[in-house]
């Protein structure tokens, strides 16, 4: 239907795919089908599709031809990686989660590939340590809308005859569940090197309608149980694509080595940053040691603490200040709730409110303890007998307070 050439975006400068269709088209849904496929690719964008830059007609040795400018993806596709042999259960997982969700994305849009194969899947260098390849699926020539009218001719069957679904084998009603059918497909070969169904196009389509294809003894449990349901005859049975993309990156999961630091590439991060290589090639595993003693002030338990109320996980007892020996080990019991965390302005306001408070008491206590005035001691008269006598007690008494 279409060559793909690489070309140079001489605007901007980038390595684009430039994919040509054939004017010659064998049925005439065949234009219908070109515009089809540049409004799909228009109207997609997910990290696993490949994405669409330019569309448009040119004049092609005088005839007008249909072009679309996409990405390019520098790599090769999974048709050409499979003739080494078969890819390692891990880096399938990732290319298989990455595919399921551009599936997912796809059919949320109400949008079926129908053409699900290795060579459909183009692979590129990830450089990301620990993962080897990312994965983009290409070529929505024969997508098509699930309410639009079917493009092809009477009788004719578009797809590859290898990784058909049994509903397109037979003719009747697709949905999102033939594309997982196919993915199925795709990721069994990817993990054994050999295709499920081979043959001629009749043989390879009959073949399905009478087994289920086989899952190899030597692979997991999981890996067992997924592609099972995913190529299951019966198209409810078959998980959605979302639900494929989980259990694939679960199965990604399951597989990764532990990640522990070799001495060479610790040597180099010590000589990158300057941190001392001794200190960089504790293993991974090590304990936390304890660091030199501080001399710094060590709490003393108040009277009625109860070392029962230690938490569990409590590394040691408070010591007695000046008892420098072995810290002995505390109950394990249930550790009490830490305060949180105050920020530098709240902190701050606690600290002037304290010194307000602190200001008002010792003010309070000195105007409390000031000494008072003592009394005057009332003046004393010399006793006097007689009517005189008698006249100055009148007047002491007069002129007492």
């Amino acid at each position: 239907m279409a060559s793909v050439y690489q070309a140079t975006d001489t605007s901007l400068g980038r390595t684009v795919a430039v994919k040509l269709f054939r004017s010659d088209s064998m049925d005439s849904a065949g234009p219908e089908r070109q515009s089809g496929e540049i409004s799909l690719l228009a109207s997609l964008n997910h990290f696993a599709l490949v994405t669409l830059f330019d569309a448009g007609t040119a004049q092609v040795n005088g005839s007008p031809r249909t072009f679309i400018v996409m990405e390019f993806v520098d790599g090769s596709d999974l048709r050409t990686r499979l003739l080494d042999g078969p890819l390692e259960p891990r880096d399938l997982a990732d290319i298989g989660a990455d595919l399921a969700e551009a599936l997912h994305y796809v059919h949320a849009l109400g949008i079926i590939h129908r053409d699900i194969k290795p060579a459909n899947v183009l692979l590129t260098p990830s450089g990301f340590p620990g993962r080897a390849m990312h994965a983009k699926l290409a070529d929505f020539g024969i997508a098509r809308l699930l309410d639009e009218t079917r493009l092809t001719a009477t009788g004719a069957t578009l797809g590859t005859a290898s990784y058909l679904s049994p509903e397109q084998a037979l003719g009747t009603a697709l949905g999102p569940p033939t594309d997982v059918y196919s993915l199925g497909l795709v990721l069994l070969e990817s993990l054994t090197g050999e295709r499920a169904y081979p043959g001629t196009a009749i043989e390879s389509a009959m073949a399905r309608l009478q087994r289920q294809p086989q899952i190899p003894a030597g692979v997991s449990q999981g890996w067992a149980d997924l592609l099972t349901a995913m190529t299951s005859r019966e198209a409810a049975d078959r998980p959605t694509a979302s639900a494929a993309a989980v259990v694939l990156r679960t199965l990604v999961a399951d597989s990764a080595p532990e990640l522990v630091p070799t001495v060479p590439l610790l040597d180099d991060l010590a000589a990158e940053t300057g941190l001392a290589t001794a200190l960089m090639a504790e293993p991974a595993h090590a304990a936390t040691r304890l660091l030199p003693e501080q001399p710094a002030f060590v709490p003393q338990l108040a009277p009625e603490h109860d070392p029962a109320s230690d938490d569990d996980n409590a590394p040691t007892a408070l010591l007695p200040r000046g008892d420098r020996s072995e810290p002995s080990r505390a109950p394990r019991t249930k550790r009490p709730r830490r305060a949180p965390a105050t920020s530098p302005r709240t902190a701050r306001a606690i600290a002037v409110g304290a010194g307000i408070v602190l200001a008002l008491v010792v003010l309070l206590v000195v105007l409390l303890n000031r000494p008072s005035t003592p009394e005057a001691a009332p003046p004393t008269y010399p006793a006097v007998d007689g009517p005189l006598g008698d006249h100055l007690q009148q007047l002491q008494e007069s002129v007492t307070p």
